[in-house]
């Protein structure tokens, strides 16, 4: 039995929260859906962890992705669980026994290659599958080619938590990205062109007199559209961003739904403004 756990703070919970109602929604739709064209409907993770993380504050489990996704009703047709870590794909496999009546397809290895080599291939347009991506990275994992690859399928909703601290750390405040890092950057953006809006000198000066880089005064929220806005050259309908912050306030990730059903980025905008109205009411 594996003994090792994931940690995770408050912003991980809530964002395993609205992936769970939009898990909700999205079932009961494609449930319907089956009765009338739809032959099998997907749920892929493509880093799916332990199954159950503990909480850092707490000492108790929390239900991880895996877990939200197996206990929904009406249930999935497949499951894909992707993980590098050898004692997590132990920790899935301890998850699939308890859920011996799910087709649970769990894989061991780097979830770009996966998702493309394997995945993909398998639900298709044309033989009316579909299915939806969580793409949960713990870093830069993402490789634009794995997107843009979901994006031809035309059959996958994709749930992106975008590493936004991942992403601002690679951008020093002098001066543009070069060599090794402008690659990492081109490779998970898709493209650098977007850089160009961000060191440049703003039109108006700071309370010193001083004409700062845009860099220096970067939002998350406008690193975040960035990244939506290049998904939205692939996908046809694109959510908002959410900006998830830590206990300090910091910007870590921003959530976003990307699909080519714009139901379903209705629908996840929804679930994002009622939280965005909850947490603020919280603060």
């Amino acid at each position: 039995m594996s003994k090792k756990v994931n940690l995770i703070g408050r912003w991980s919970e809530e964002k395993l929260g609205l992936l769970e109602e939009y898990l909700r929604a999205y079932v009961t739709i494609m449930n319907k859906q089956k009765q009338r064209w739809l032959r099998a409907y997907h749920y892929i993770d493509a880093f799916a962890g332990s199954g159950r993380p503990k909480a850092k504050d707490e000492e108790r489990y929390v239900a991880g992705s895996p877990l939200r996704a197996l206990r929904c009703e009406p249930h999935f047709d497949v499951y894909w669980f992707i993980e590098l870590s050898p004692w997590r794909i132990e920790s899935l496999q301890e998850l699939q026994a308890q859920f011996p009546d799910r087709e649970v397809r769990i894989r061991q290895g780097d979830c770009n290659t996966i998702l493309r080599q394997e995945v993909i291939s398998q639900v298709t347009y044309a033989s009316r599958q579909r299915g939806l991506v969580f793409l949960d990275p713990y870093g830069l994992q993402v490789e634009w080619a794995t997107v843009r690859a979901l994006a031809r399928a035309k059959t996958f909703d994709i749930f992106v938590n975008f590493p936004l601290m991942a992403v601002t750390r690679l951008l020093k405040r002098d001066e543009p990205p070069k060599g090794k890092v402008k690659d990492r950057l081109n490779k998970v953006m898709g493209n650098i062109e977007w850089v160009g809006r961000i060191y440049r000198p703003p039109e108006q000066l700071s309370l010193f007199g001083e004409r700062l880089m845009v860099r220096d005064v970067m939002r998350a929220e406008w690193l975040a559209r960035i990244y939506a806005d290049q998904i939205g050259t692939l996908f046809s309908f694109v959510s908002k961003p959410v900006i998830m912050v830590n206990s300090k306030n910091v910007p870590l990730y921003a959530l976003f739904l990307a699909s080519h059903n714009k139901t379903a980025v209705k629908i996840m905008n929804y679930i994002f403004e009622k939280y965005e109205r909850l947490r603020e009411v919280g603060r």
